[in-house]
Order: structure tokens, then C-alpha cells, then sequence
């Protein structure tokens, strides 16, 4: 008969090393592969939002929706069926729920849209306004210069349609609009070219990158400092102070940001 022995203490002691050193490896390499799962759901939901305004335009001779502020709810809403779409995976809760800036979602009860009275909904995309057919009698006729109104138009790749955003209306973007100044900075204000407006869009929940649809239905994660090179509206100058062709210097973006890619 064989004396049967466990282990001793030196080797218990060696096996939770090893355990603690595997787990240490781990972790973060698991935290990398759940923020990669999020950014491929949050490009999937924008996909099916790229679809849902292709069949709209596609019903409406290749425009957009006239209405100002949140017409693609009351609009898009006989094209979809699944409402997990309206919320990116990084983005879930509202500030009721104890979400925070950057990863909140936005909650509104549209009262005020046609087709849309008394309902309740909770998001974390926004629409370009610019990118609208005319902004109806809530607008003023000044700003139809800045509209798209129509998808067939040059350099569509280039033309933001629908983002990560903290709010899912009045993304009226300038050039010289500035950067937060901190990853919590998020502007609420409203009027058309507000100075902080960017701030709603510059949110950080993709590693320092964002997710977008275009106006030719291609997706693609957008790197923070490139939302100033986009072409948002028909007037939008693309080489303003903050890219690089506009002069920008890594010292002249906030410090959270110095570090991010340039464009």
C-alpha cells in the first residue's frame, strides 16, 4: 500500500500563484474582447438604421424628412420592429438609471412630434440635422443652404447620417465648434450652431473612437478628432481650426484628448 499524501503547503501556495498571475493576464484581455463585442453591436444597430432610412428615402424619391428636431422617430417608425436598436450596448442607461456621461442614455416623450404623442423613448444615437430636407415651419429658412436633403449627392461617404450621440436631436454642428473639456463635458444647450454642440457627439465609448452610419449606408468607427474633418453640412469647412489641415497642434486640444489619433 502506497501512503497517499495531498499537497503541501510550498505547493499550494505555488498553484494560487500561478492562478493569480493567469487571472491577472486574463482579465484585461477579457475586458478588451467585451468592449470589441459592444463596438460590433453598436456598428450592427447602425446598420439596421442605415436600412430603415434606406427605405425611407427610397419611398420618398432619394429625400430625407422635412421636420425639424426628432423626425426620424415619427418617420422611420412604420420601417422597424426591433427596438434593442436604439440603444448602444456601451450606452444603455438613463440618468435616471444612473448613467453618466459618456455611456447615457437620452429618454424623451415626444408629445410635441405628429405620430409620435405620449411615447416614451430611451436612446443613445442622434440624427444629423443637416442632413434633413428642409427643417419645416419649427425652422428658419436661412439655414437650407447647410442641408443635404437628398442621398444622391457627392462625397456621401463623407456625410454623417446617424451617430453615438448624447442627444438624439438638434446636432447642428459648426467647424469651430470646440472640443469637451474633459470626457464628461457634454453640451445641452440649444440653437442651431451652438458653440459647444460637438461636445454631444465627441463621447467616448468605442476607445477613443465613436460609431457612425453615412449618407452611402457604409459604417464606420470614427476616431474622436475626426468629427472635425467630417462634412456635416454643404457648408462645413473641413480644414477649420481644430484638424490638422486647419493648423490644429496636438497641444491645442484638450488634455484628455492629446493623445488620440490625429486627422
Amino acid at each position: 500500500m502506497y501512503e497517499r499524501r495531498g499537497f503541501t503547503l510550498i505547493e499550494l501556495l505555488v498553484v494560487i500563484a500561478i492562478i493569480a498571475l493567469l487571472m491577472a493576464i486574463m482579465v484585461p484581455a477579457l475586458a478588451q474582447v467585451r468592449k470589441q463585442a459592444k463596438k460590433i453591436v453598436c456598428q450592427a444597430n447602425l446598420r439596421q438604421w442605415g436600412t430603415l432610412f434606406l427605405l425611407y428615402t427610397n419611398d420618398n424619391n432619394g429625400r430625407f424628412m422635412k421636420l425639424k428636431n426628432l423626425a426620424w422617430f415619427p418617420q422611420l417608425k412604420p420601417y422597424f420592429k426591433n427596438p434593442e436598436i436604439f440603444l448602444c450596448p456601451t450606452a444603455t442607461r438613463s440618468i435616471d438609471e444612473g448613467g453618466c456621461q459618456p455611456f447615457r442614455a437620452w429618454v424623451d416623450t415626444y408629445d410635441h412630434h405628429p405620430g409620435s404623442a405620449g411615447i416614451d423613448y430611451k436612446t443613445s444615437y442622434g440624427l444629423n440635422d443637416y442632413v434633413l430636407d428642409g427643417w419645416g415651419a419649427g425652422g428658419s429658412s436661412k439655414w437650407d443652404p447647410y442641408l443635404w436633403g437628398t442621398t444622391a449627392v457627392k462625397g456621401a461617404y463623407r456625410i454623417p447620417l446617424f451617430l453615438d450621440s448624447s442627444r438624439p436631436y438638434e446636432i447642428t454642428v459648426q467647424h469651430y465648434n470646440e472640443p469637451p473639456e474633459y470626457e464628461f463635458d457634454v453640451e445641452y444647450g440649444w440653437g442651431t450652431g451652438a458653440a459647444g454642440e460637438m461636445k454631444r457627439l465627441c463621447v467616448n465609448r468605442h476607445r477613443e473612437a465613436a460609431n457612425a452610419v453615412f449618407v452611402d449606408w457604409s459604417v464606420t468607427r470614427i476616431g474622436l478628432k475626426r468629427l472635425w474633418t467630417l462634412k456635416w453640412s454643404r457648408v462645413f469647412d473641413t480644414q477649420g481650426p481644430w484638424p490638422t489641415a486647419g493648423g490644429a497642434r496636438r497641444d491645442d486640444w484638450p488634455l484628455w484628448m492629446r493623445d488620440f489619433r490625429d486627422y
